[in-house]
């Protein structure tokens, strides 16, 4: 195995080389790359005739349960639709962390997918709170094959739902993406539907997903401690970039981070330092992390966040929580909420209790390991410089899925997803099982 790491470690460094003389995404810094994402200029025309499109809703309750007050209005599992005006293909798209299926990332790759000839369903991820609401089974998100088997499930309702909406509705072939989060769910989605063989995935393409999960998270974690030069009190601005991201969602009523970053900070982006850009980032995750907890608490009733017998009207305003739920940390919310909860289920059972370690290792990508080498319609895109992702999560991705692994040098993380170059791999990919320059 050393000798195996050895060699892709030369390749990436030979690939890297080469592919720096080449490969023209304009923005080197990966953190200012994070944020602003591909320029206008630099992206592919996906203009075309209007999309036939629409949000179907699953009317029968995918969990049991009822819904509290604060979350009356979603009360329906909802997903987006767009179909083709004949028989196509059917991918699925997953979205990142934190983010609903209307999403930005998400309704950009439903265009391009679109435009490449699929019918297109856009799901939440289960980290997201309508997904938490109304189709996970535990609440608590964040255990990948736990989540996989709720996305499942959710996939089955809404191809009988599409059924439903339209009886001619004609597929031939699934395949499935996602990205960030999103992609490492699609890999464990992916890993199920092999064993159960009841959906059928042709392709299954994972865009910037995280390796390892506790590196990824750690990573994420450190971004909201880092000293800045010049800055007294970075817990100020912290705080100043939370309130302008709070207004922006109050405003907007819309939590999708990729969007809110552009639009609460504008211009300043372009003049910010790279510790100001990483601060930016740790305090977007912590965001999306801190309606993770707030919508747990809730719906689990623990009474960390929200005092247990008050009731929050769908109308209240949730800042004051979600303040309280900024400080929580990733492994907080696994040590306080999601990790009792899963023991005391084990413990009915009488089966060992699993640690934070544990679960990390059980929820990342290694642990489908023989199954990614083997499935050859398995192929994943990232970047080198992504800022969840280290050597050894690079140095994995190269043993485990050789040639189906498609790497560039920029990009941070997802900045060039909607890069010319990585659209027309990703489509390729999907389409062929290759990468064009594979």
């Amino acid at each position: 195995m050393a000798v195996l790491k050895g060699a892709a470690l030369v390749f990436l460094c030979l690939y890297s080389l080469y592919s720096q003389a080449t490969y023209q995404y304009p923005i080197k810094n990966p953190f200012l790359a994070t944020v602003l994402g591909t320029p206008e200029s630099f992206r592919p025309d996906l203009s075309g005739p209007p999309i036939n499109e629409l949000n179907l809703k699953i009317y029968h309750q995918l969990v049991p349960g009822p819904i509290p007050p604060t979350f009356s209005n979603t009360k329906r599992t909802t997903f987006r639709l767009a179909w083709q005006s004949k028989p196509a293909p059917l991918i699925f798209v997953i979205a990142g962390t934190g983010a609903r299926f209307n999403a930005s990332k998400v309704e950009f790759l439903k265009t391009v997918f679109y435009r490449a000839g699929f019918h297109v369903i856009q799901l939440s991820s289960p980290t997201s709170s309508d997904f938490m609401v109304n189709a996970s089974s535990t609440h608590l998100p964040g255990i990948s094959y736990q989540d996989a088997s709720d996305l499942y499930r959710l996939m089955q309702a809404a191809l009988r739902r599409v059924k439903q909406f339209d009886k001619r509705f004609s597929i031939n072939g699934v395949y499935l993406a996602g990205y960030s989060l999103g992609a490492l769910d699609a890999a464990f989605v992916g890993a199920l539907d092999d064993k159960r063989a009841e959906i059928g995935f042709q392709r299954v393409l994972l865009v910037n997903p995280p390796v390892y999960l506790e590196h990824s998270v750690n990573n994420l974690d450190k971004l909201t401690s880092v000293k800045i030069p010049g800055v007294d009190n970075t817990t100020d601005l912290f705080d100043r970039f939370f309130n302008q991201l709070a207004e922006y969602f109050r405003k907007n009523n819309n939590l999708d981070i990729d969007e809110s970053l552009k639009a609460a900070m504008g211009s300043e982006i372009q003049t910010m330092s790279d510790g100001e850009l990483a601060l930016l980032i740790g305090v977007a995750f912590r965001f999306s992390l801190a309606s993770l907890v707030f919508t747990a608490d809730v719906m689990n009733q623990t009474g960390m966040i929200v005092p247990k017998g008050r009731t929050i009207s769908v109308t209240e305003s949730r800042t004051p929580f979600f303040h309280k739920s900024m400080h929580w940390s990733f492994k907080q919310y696994l040590d306080r909420m999601l990790l009792p909860s899963l023991n005391r289920q084990r413990k009915q059972h009488s089966e060992l209790f699993l640690t934070r370690k544990e679960i990390f290792l059980q929820s990342s990508l290694p642990a489908l390991r023989r199954w990614l080498k083997r499935s050859k319609n398995v192929g994943v895109m990232h970047n080198a410089d992504d800022l969840i992702l280290d050597q050894s999560g690079l140095t994995f991705i190269y043993d485990t899925f050789g040639h189906r692994a498609k790497i560039y040098p920029y990009g941070g993380h997802m900045g060039n997803l909607q890069f010319s170059v990585n659209v027309q791999d990703m489509v390729s990919f999907i389409k062929t099982g290759r990468f064009p320059d594979a």
